[in-house]
């Protein structure tokens, strides 16, 4: 019963094997709108405030990451020249 089994496996391989060898090579696609990788999603995980080990995963494209990067910055900046270093007039 074995040998039945390799046997034909062995001659399903061996029809696979010139199925593909008669085709001819693929040419690679061409890059298209597939190069840009704008739109190529991105998962990031987050540490969850007050744990040390739980964590919040948060997925979007890489021009959704990029937006959000670029605004906690500038909330940064401004927080940070705005007047996080003046003292209080009290």
């Amino acid at each position: 019963m074995r040998a039945l089994l390799v046997a034909s496996y062995c001659l399903l391989l061996g029809a696979a094997g010139a199925a593909f060898a008669a085709e001819p090579a693929a040419a690679p696609p061409a890059p298209t709108a597939a190069a840009d990788n704008s739109q190529e999603i991105i998962c990031r995980k987050d540490k969850e405030t007050g744990s040390l080990v739980k964590t919040k995963k948060t997925c979007h494209s890489r021009a959704q990451w990029a937006y959000i990067d670029d605004t906690n910055q500038q909330f940064s900046r401004r927080l940070v020249d705005d007047g996080a270093t003046r003292s209080g007039s009290n």
